[in-house]
């Protein structure tokens, strides 16, 4: 393939070993995807390394180009000290780029310790002392717009707004997945130590569906749970309990689902970079800040309903789950591919 004049000057000014330094919120690292995309397009044969949280670290492994992987444990980077013995552990030499998408001043002084030419980041506080490329975080902006403000300064333009990236291929977790297609439900969280009752609220609308019940090795309350919650699900579905190790396994069920149901979190964005609808129940973050917009697959969000209690409007706890159902059915496109 043809390099674009872009790439050329990418090349022409000597970027060939970047380093980014991760946010620690796993939502927050995988809306930094995008970023991530658009900065392998300007530098496509620069070495990439990404100093990573170790925790859920597998996650990277869903982008589509090559990357080297420093990982780090919770707190082991917390003071200008850890940071030189950290970098003096790394052993990455002639770093060309640092960036730092967090808001950590420690984090920030990672680029002095690998002594990176151009250190990029956001400018508050004690950071600006250790930068020498530097912009304001936006406020109340989308968390990867936040990414692309650094994008604009260390470049000096904008990352396309009509952006859409998506993971690498992947082989499917679910058996007949073509022959008996399956929509899939997060089973999180859990609350009032049981699984979340809509979900059956939810179900008892759907006929003749396959659904994938999904949660986390980690998520013990839900295995507790499940026998007794199937038994009270509608007989005229099939129900598959999928427990998934690493994000790896939950990307490989989800990517090849007709769609994804989920509350907001990570699991949503994940469902969109994976090529999967989405449909969203956001209930405790803003989708104008966190939604997966910048994913190539299709989502469509759901809020509660608001009502309105002496002249004072507030949002249920619960939502609308035969209107979820409703458009679920429409979304995924449930009555016209029916399981059979």
């Amino acid at each position: 393939m043809a390099k674009t004049s872009e790439q050329d000057s990418g090349l022409a000014e000597g970027i060939r070993s970047i380093v980014v330094k991760l946010p620690f919120d796993l939502q927050e690292r995988i809306l930094a995807f995008p970023f991530l995309h658009a900065l392998r397009e300007r530098y496509p044969e620069a070495e990439l390394h990404f100093i990573t949280p170790k925790v859920n670290i597998e996650v990277l492994n869903l982008l589509p180009f090559k990357a080297y992987y420093h990982e780090f444990d919770e707190d082991e980077i917390s003071s200008i000290f850890d940071v030189h013995r950290f970098c003096v552990t790394l052993k990455i030499y002639n770093v060309d780029l640092f960036i730092s998408l967090t808001n950590s001043f420690p984090d920030a002084c990672l680029g002095l310790g690998l002594k990176a030419k151009q250190r990029v980041g956001f400018s508050d506080g004690w950071k600006t002392l250790v930068l020498n490329q530097k912009t304001p975080r936006p406020v109340g902006h989308h968390v990867c717009e936040d990414f692309f403000a650094l994008y604009k300064e260390h470049v000096g333009k904008e990352v396309n707004e009509r952006m859409r990236c998506m993971s690498r291929d992947l082989s499917p977790m679910i058996e007949d997945w073509d022959e008996k297609p399956y929509f899939a439900i997060n089973l999180a969280p859990i609350r009032s130590a049981n699984i979340e009752e809509e979900w059956l609220h939810l179900i008892s609308h759907f006929e003749g569906q396959r659904v994938v019940l999904f949660s986390s090795e980690e998520q013990e309350k839900t295995q507790l749970h499940i026998d007794s919650f199937l038994a009270r699900l509608p007989k005229n579905n099939t129900y598959v309990n999928f427990v998934y190790p690493t994000m790896i396994e939950l990307s490989r069920m989800i990517a090849f689902a007709r769609g994804v149901i989920t509350y907001n979190g990570p699991v949503a964005s994940l469902t969109a970079y994976t090529g999967s609808r989405s449909l969203i129940l956001f209930d405790r973050e803003d989708p104008k800040r966190f939604g997966p917009f910048y994913f190539l697959a299709d989502t469509l969000i759901v809020e509660p309903v608001v009502s309105q209690d002496a002249g004072v409007m507030k949002a249920r706890d619960r939502f609308n789950m035969e209107e979820v159902a409703v458009k679920a059915n429409d979304f995924f496109r449930l009555s016209i591919q029916p399981n059979h």
